[in-house]
């Protein structure tokens, strides 16, 4: 009887080892094609940034990379997506439309084309924010992306300057204002220590939550000129640190 019940245990313990083994290996897996998505974003931040300061070789180099790397991805993930992928509709053909995408761009590149290949690489960005929020992953990529849709709400009152004169208008802008502020503080908690702290950052940061302080001075004093230069400011740090920390 109690070599049965030894022999039942170790049964259970050797099955409970291979499931571990098993959700071990579909953790490693996507937490592999999760650390190559990231490393394609950054890439894709480098090679963008290059092209828009006329850096073509920098360009050159770092989109090459990415070229790589993303082949690397498809041909080890197209047929069999790691676990937390598998449920992203057209997940086979989202690689390879990206693959696809950084092949034209290399060849518009090449052709010394810089501002086709910008333009070729450019929707990556929305592809790969989209890709990363099909699979439930959240983190400061994706909230630069909502903060900068904040901001873009905000700007409507540049394009349709606001009538100062009306306490309802004036509501309106301090409301606007206090969104896109709260959105882009809470990108502070996604953000790892390092670019937290990184003068970078905070130089584009700083300034967008400084430009904010000024909206109730534009309220107050009720100038429209003061509001539609601060959100000038305001969207011209936004585009920065979205091109540089964003997807």
């Amino acid at each position: 009887m109690k070599v049965h019940f030894r022999i039942i245990v170790l049964a259970i313990l050797l099955a409970a080892a291979s499931l571990g083994a098993v959700d071990g290996g579909l953790c490693a897996k996507t937490g592999s094609f999760i650390s190559k998505l990231t490393e394609a974003q950054s890439l894709f931040r480098a090679t963008t940034t290059s092209l828009r300061a006329g850096r073509t070789e920098e360009a050159d180099a770092s989109l090459r990379r990415l070229t790589a790397l993303w082949t690397e991805a498809t041909i080890a993930y197209r047929a069999d997506p790691p676990a937390l992928f598998a449920r992203v509709n057209m997940f086979p053909e989202v690689l390879e439309g990206a693959g696809a995408r950084l092949k034209r761009a290399s060849d518009a590149l090449s052709e010394n084309r810089a501002e086709a290949a910008l333009e070729e690489l450019l929707p990556l960005r929305r592809e790969w924010i989209m890709l990363r929020k099909s699979a439930g992953l959240y983190g400061l990529v994706e909230c630069l992306d909502e903060s900068s849709d904040a901001l873009d709400a905000f700007m409507v009152m540049k394009r349709t300057p606001p009538d100062m004169t009306r306490a309802e208008a004036r509501g309106d802008v301090l409301a606007k204002a206090a969104v896109y502020r709260w959105a882009l503080r809470r990108c502070d908690a996604y953000a790892a220590t390092e670019v937290i702290t990184d003068a970078e950052y905070r130089r584009l940061a700083d300034p967008i939550v400084a430009g904010l302080d000024v909206v109730a001075t534009a309220v107050r004093l009720r100038d429209a000129a003061l509001l539609e230069r601060i959100l000038v400011d305001l969207k011209t740090f936004d585009t920065q640190l979205s091109q540089r920390f964003g997807g």
